[in-house]
């Protein structure tokens, strides 16, 4: 599954990374978009690994011994390769999250919000599984999906820990700084 693969990414980056802490802002910088992180947070993009249809874009996580940990992917829907969320009505836009949590229904998704990054809209859903709980996060263009999958990890990948408000605030203040790549 993917969450283990970020988490076990994310723990040895850490862990060879924990004296490296900068203090300019990081960016996270994919072909897509840009992203600004906490000024200590790490970030990979090196050497990831694809699937069929699924383009890994990254992974990036705070300092902490236990912190938040993320991965990033794109992902192609033919069935939505006419919908963009920033051009939908409100009604179009709460029936694609009700399609998304109705596909999520197996890991019991909560609808946390709609985050804005200027007009792009991300579906913030805060999920749990036999793992633990997760925050999924997706905004929509033409058919391709930008998911975000965030976690709270210890330094072995584990994944055991609850997503605090404090952690949500953190998630969603980094969300909203998504901005197209140009």
């Amino acid at each position: 599954m993917k969450r283990s693969l970020i988490c076990i990414t994310l723990a040895v980056v850490l862990a060879l990374a924990a004296v490296c802490t900068g203090a300019a802002e990081q960016t996270f910088t994919t072909s897509y978009f840009t992203l600004q992180l906490p000024n200590d947070w790490l970030i990979e993009t090196e050497d990831l690994e694809s699937e069929e249809g699924e383009e890994c874009l990254g992974y990036f996580g705070g300092p902490a011994d236990i912190d938040v940990t993320a991965g990033v992917y794109l992902v192609y829907y033919e069935n939505y390769k006419d919908v963009s969320l920033w051009n939908l009505s409100e009604t179009e836009l709460k029936a694609y999250t009700d399609d998304l949590l109705e596909e999520l229904a197996d890991a019991k998704p909560e609808l946390i919000e709609i985050v804005k990054a200027g007009t792009i809209p991300l579906i913030l859903i805060k999920c749990a599984d036999k793992e633990g709980e997760f925050l999924y996060a997706e905004t929509m263009t033409n058919g391709y999906a930008i998911e975000f999958e965030f976690y709270v990890t210890d330094p072995e990948g584990k994944i055991s820990y609850p997503m605090t408000d404090g952690y949500i605030e953190q998630i969603k203040n980094i969300l909203s700084t998504l901005q197209p790549a140009t």
